[in-house]
């Protein structure tokens, strides 16, 4: 999905709120490591309209990912991979855009072999 105001579009948003409901995705009393999505996985892919170092500048981009990865897909209890971010695709050469893909390839090869990263809040605050 194209990262819109540091966040998800809406449109992703709203199918998140509608299907990810409780009694479904999520319990109160059942949540993060026992959220009643146990052993799913998720991957977030995206693109931005910022150059990585744009991102950089002003702090780790996993800032940004905490209320998806953490507050919505760990609290349903969902393992959560390294994400995958195309910087700027509309801003590089073809050539980099096809690395991009190539890239995005090779891993979607090897995904089911990699681990989910650590929730915590170490993980996105180093």
């Amino acid at each position: 999905f194209p990262l819109f105001w540091f966040s998800m579009p809406a449109i992703l948003k709203g199918w998140m709120d509608r299907v990810l409901v409780q009694g479904f995705a999520y319990d109160l009393s059942k949540a993060y490591d026992g959220g009643l999505l146990q052993g799913k996985l998720s991957l977030f892919s995206f693109t931005t309209g910022g150059t990585k170092e744009k991102y950089a500048n002003r702090g780790d981009i996993r800032y940004l990912l905490w209320p998806m990865q953490h507050g919505i897909m760990h609290f349903c209890g969902v393992k959560v991979l390294e994400p995958h971010i195309c910087y700027a695709p509309e801003n590089v050469s073809e050539e980099k855009r096809k690395e991009m893909l190539t890239a995005w390839t090779q891993r979607l090869k090897t995904l089911w072999k990699e681990e989910p990263i650590d929730c915590s809040p170490e993980w996105y605050f180093k």
